[in-house]
């Protein structure tokens, strides 16, 4: 996964009125955290931010740190996006600084790809129980998902995260952690018109006596 460039803002004060202020000057109020260093609060673009979680679709996001006067080569994990319930606007981000050659464990999502025969007649339907899982490795090794393939998979097959593999890292998830499944799809069956009216018949007994009929 190439990383994705981020410009980043020093930040002197902090507060809700603070933070309105820089949204309303289209920035993000962020903080920046990381093991062996003090907290740091920033402030983010706020539409180059926001076409970044765009592009990356849903995918784990690690990012390449610019701020002026300071050298490039910090890297951080996007570890939460706050937003507005209603609006969906960006209200605050986190940001983890990574230390150089330290691997990170990412949620990373999982990907279907192949054609699996039972699936593909009818005779069965793919079960996902888990979208994503979690992979340790060095930031610059993080796949942008985690393929699996059930082309050679069989109604009733499962996969598990111990059967799952990436390049340059290791699943970290519980290896009994179930990913998908191939189960058999539900039949249905639709009542035709007559048998309906002949289970009404059988249900409604003798049918009701004519006018005239002998008392």
């Amino acid at each position: 996964m190439s990383l994705v460039n981020l410009n980043i803002h020093p930040r002197t004060t902090v507060g809700k009125n603070e933070n309105r202020r820089t949204r309303a000057a289209g920035r993000v109020p962020a903080v920046l955290y990381g093991k062996g260093r003090a907290t740091a609060s920033i402030e983010l673009e706020g539409h180059a931010f926001e076409v970044a979680l765009k592009h990356l679709g849903g995918r784990s996001a690690i990012f390449q740190l610019h701020q002026a006067g300071l050298e490039a080569g910090h890297i951080a994990l996007l570890r939460e996006v706050q937003r507005h319930p209603i609006t969906d606007r960006i209200l605050h981000v986190d940001l983890m600084e990574i230390p150089q050659g330290q691997p990170v464990t990412v949620s990373v999502h999982v990907h279907v790809s192949g054609f699996c025969a039972a699936v593909k007649s009818g005779e069965g339907s793919v079960a996902i129980a888990h979208d994503s899982v979690e992979v340790s490795c060095l930031p610059r090794d993080l796949p942008e998902f985690v393929e699996v393939d059930i082309s050679e998979l069989s109604l009733n097959d499962k996969i598990f995260a111990k059967d799952l593999k990436v390049p340059g890292g290791e699943i970290v998830s519980d290896p009994e952690m179930l990913v998908l499944s191939i189960k058999a799809a539900s039949l249905f069956v639709e009542e035709t018109p007559a048998a309906t009216e002949s289970a009404e018949g059988a249900d409604g007994g003798a049918p009701a006596a004519k006018a005239g009929d002998s008392k």
